[in-house]
């Protein structure tokens, strides 16, 4: 597998709907569905940003370790 170059913004206000009735049975409103676009966008770009620098066999402590290390170099 290859990771597949992206804007960053992948995750979208409708795509939050979309899912939300699909595959919860819920209905999200508009403007919840924009803060939940936002999170959800942010909580994948960093795991997808630390699983670059992790091996699968690595130990599963690791993967919290990465994820705060990339915290405080994007807070700097």
């Amino acid at each position: 597998m290859r990771r597949i170059p992206g804007d960053g913004h992948s995750v979208t206000p409708q795509l939050i709907r979309d899912h939300g009735r699909q595959l919860a049975r819920l209905d999200v409103a508009g403007h919840r569905a924009g803060e939940l676009a936002a999170e959800v966008d942010r909580l994948n770009n960093a795991v997808l940003d630390g699983a670059t620098r992790l091996d699968f066999n690595d130990e599963p402590a690791r993967f919290t370790e990465t994820l705060l290390a990339l915290r405080e170099t994007k807070s700097r």
